[in-house]
């Protein structure tokens, strides 16, 4: 799940990996991840790493991450209106006999989601 949309840290993770690739770039043209720590002893024990194996992310991929951070939350917002809409007529359709999806009170996990 997307960080706009859930917080895994909030829930007890104690590392997160974010794929910039793909919901966060957004446009299909950055190569990139992020990882988020709750433990400040791990977070510079791995920043130690990225600073000496020289794997941090080049200044333009940097740039191409925020362009498409920075409309994140909007896409997902209607990338799940989106999909809501389309839950809601497939379980009403003759056709269809079963759907499972989380933002239907007809599934078994609801609330939790």
């Amino acid at each position: 799940m997307s960080p706009a949309l859930q917080n895994p840290l909030k829930l007890g993770a104690d590392i997160v990996m974010h794929s910039v690739t793909k919901y966060i770039g957004g446009h299909s043209d950055v190569l990139g991840g992020a990882l988020i720590l709750n433990d400040e002893k791990l977070y510079d024990k791995l920043f130690f790493n990225i600073k000496t194996l020289g794997t941090a992310m080049n200044p333009f991929e940097a740039w191409l991450a925020l362009r498409g951070a920075k409309t994140l939350k909007v896409r997902l917002e209607q990338c799940s209106k989106n999909a809501l809409a389309i839950a809601k007529f497939l379980e009403k359709h003759p056709k269809v006999t079963k759907v499972l999806f989380p933002g239907l009170p007809s599934h078994p996990q609801y609330k939790n989601a």
